[in-house]
């Protein structure tokens, strides 16, 4: 329901952190022993229960030793076997992790069903290898002179390598956060800097902040360092932080980030969910941006002055996605690792809209075509991407003209991939770099079955009930809604849309692979109709999966552009499609295109 995180010794000399933390949990049965965290490399002191109750505690991590001792078996079956293994044994979401702590008999009266119980956790870690890493560049002077900083990073839901937490999405809760840092030093996190207290001796300082919307223990994170602090003179609740002298860089690079915000909240027809944004920069991160709840940690490579025109488009989009999590991502969370890819997608969907807005149609079109590529080619060299696989789709159906299957059922069930595609902690990252992308193109399928319009409807409708039950306590029972998986969402659709989109999951979501068709058209000049061919030839191929459904097919005439729907049900479909220009006398004509705009056309080399 709630928890505290305070960090006291923070040492860039040692990269050390000591620190304490009290959660409050909510036991569902009275008859709990053994409360179970998740807590990675970190030393754990002293464990106490209501402040009162001292409590013993086992820890044990299993993939300090994945194939616990087995040196005869080397093959990569048994590894990876042994990896999903190791997953599942410290998996929040299945009641698992690394701390075990025991209930004292003593206090066993403390366990009641509805009744907040406080566990208190003393800690430090010690020259982590990783969810931390303290950035000392070389040189004489002080941490400070030098610009030595440090952030917090993880792969997926990795807080537990920096404190210890329940470490899932599908766990919200409020927090306090306080951060004991060097009088020079700025400490960034996550929530609302409620004051900064000064130590006694006048040598250090206190950030206090606080998080009053429920969020999850993976959504939490910290930067600190000497950072140069900058508000946003078109929005005073955000700011933005950079290391020393990058200033004039810092100012011309988030010029114009007002505007995502005012983008979202429009096309989503809802507030940002939070009170405040911070987006700081830091040096060394492994990639461009890693959104959290309140905050982003950006790479100083994005900073660039208003010279270099080409580093504007990978800047503003990797910070409007950050934005874009803020709603889908960080506010609304997956229920289960399963669910990753739909508030991924929606995040990049919406991403993709204000890049529309921002740099034009080519270039989104462009930016759509890449991420196709990219996906296809994976698909066809590694395997279909299956986005979630927490269950089977429904039995194949069968062609109503050739009583077959419209795809052999192995399909469904083979994992081509040499590791398990079960758990976050086992996928490839390179996998979860494509399956962000084809989730991405999934929703603008999804956009052409329903119309953008209704989608951004069921995006709202989710926001709206996330937002309700954010503004309650966790007994009113209603911040399940702070989550969302495939199952809701689809339910969400039929609610306000009306159509079952079960079919169109079950095919591009529960099953991997993508359809390949070949086309060839001939103009029968006597009937005015095009004679179409369309062939799916390459169903046997690695990645490649044999298509039944609606295709939609566009066709440029000298009138405009036509849309024309086929059903397809076998490998090969033909069709006639009447065309509705007629050759005109008038020789030099304007044509409609389906951008919208026109071109002048002169058709007398046509006779």
């Amino acid at each position: 329901a709630h928890q505290i995180l305070s960090l006291t010794g923070i040492s860039f000399e040692r990269k050390s952190i000591i620190g304490f933390v009290e959660l409050t949990i909510v036991p569902v049965k009275e008859t709990l022993k053994v409360i179970r965290l998740n807590c990675r490399q970190c030393r754990i002191y002293r464990v106490i229960l209501n402040d009162s109750y001292e409590a013993t505690f086992h820890y044990f991590d299993p993939f300090l030793d994945i194939c616990q001792g087995e040196i005869k078996n080397k093959s990569l079956e048994f590894f990876s076997k042994c990896h999903l293994d190791a997953a599942k044994k410290t998996d929040a979401d299945h009641n698992a992790g690394e701390l075990a702590i025991v209930v004292p008999d003593q206090a066993a009266h403390l366990i009641g069903e509805g009744r907040g119980l406080r566990i208190g956790i003393e800690f430090s870690l010690e020259d982590p290898s990783g969810g931390v890493h303290f950035v000392i560049p070389e040189g004489e002077g002080s941490m400070e002179e030098r610009a030595a900083h440090m952030f917090t990073y993880g792969h997926e839901n990795s807080s537990r390598l920096w404190f210890p937490c329940v470490d899932s999405y599908a766990e919200p809760c409020t927090w306090k956060l306080e951060f004991t840092v060097d009088k020079n030093m700025t400490a960034v996190s996550c929530g609302e800097l409620v004051e900064v207290v000064m130590t006694p001796d006048l040598r250090r300082k206190t950030y206090h902040y606080t998080v009053s919307v429920p969020v999850s223990a993976p959504n939490i994170a910290l930067a600190v360092g000497p950072f140069e602090i900058y508000v946003d003179p078109h929005m005073h609740e955000v700011t933005h932080f950079c290391l020393p002298q990058m200033m004039p860089l810092l100012k011309n690079t988030v010029r114009y980030m007002h505007e995502a915000f005012e983008f979202y909240e429009e096309a989503l027809t809802q507030r940002y969910p939070f009170s405040c944004y911070k987006q700081v920069f830091v040096d060394e991160i492994d990639n461009d941006g890693n959104a959290y709840a309140t905050m982003t940690i950006l790479s100083t490579h994005l900073l660039h002055s208003i010279a270099i025109i080409d580093q504007t488009f990978v800047s503003r989009k990797v910070m409007s996605k950050a934005i874009a999590e803020q709603f889908f991502g960080c506010f609304i969370t997956m229920q289960n690792w399963s669910d990753a890819w739909l508030a991924r997608g929606i995040a990049e969907y919406m991403c993709g809209l204000y890049s529309k807005k921002c740099f034009g149609n080519n270039a989104y079109r462009s930016w759509i075509r890449d991420e196709l590529a990219e996906v296809v080619k994976y698909e066809e060299k590694f395997g279909g991407i299956i986005l979630d696989c927490s269950q089977a789709p429904a039995p194949p159906a069968v062609s109503s003209i050739n009583q077959s299957p419209a795809a052999p059922a192995k399909a469904y069930n083979d994992n081509p991939f040499y590791f398990p595609i079960k758990n976050l902690h086992t996928i490839s990252p390179k996998y979860i770099e494509i399956m962000r992308k084809k989730a991405h193109l999934v929703i603008r399928m999804l956009e052409h079955r329903i119309g953008q319009e209704l989608l951004l409807q069921v995006f709202n409708k989710q926001l709206a009930l996330a937002s309700n039950a954010a503004s309650t306590k966790i007994s009113s029972g209603l911040w399940h809604q702070l989550h969302i998986s495939t199952n809701i969402f689809t339910k969400a659709i039929f609610t306000v849309t009306g159509k079952d989109m079960a079919v169109f999951i079950d095919q591009w979501v529960r099953t991997g692979g993508h359809a390949k068709f070949t086309m060839t058209s001939v103009f029968n000049r006597k009937r005015n109709t095009i004679e179409l061919e369309v062939r799916q030839d390459a169903v046997n191929q690695k990645g490649v999966k044999k298509y039944v459904g609606p295709l939609l097919i566009q066709l440029q005439e000298l009138d405009g552009t036509f849309k024309h729907t086929l059903q397809i049900e076998n490998i090969v479909v033909k069709a006639d499609i009447t065309c509705h220009s007629k050759s005109r006398r008038n020789k030099k004509k304007k044509i409609p295109l389906c951008t919208g705009e026109e071109v002048d056309m002169d058709l007398s080399p046509m006779e």
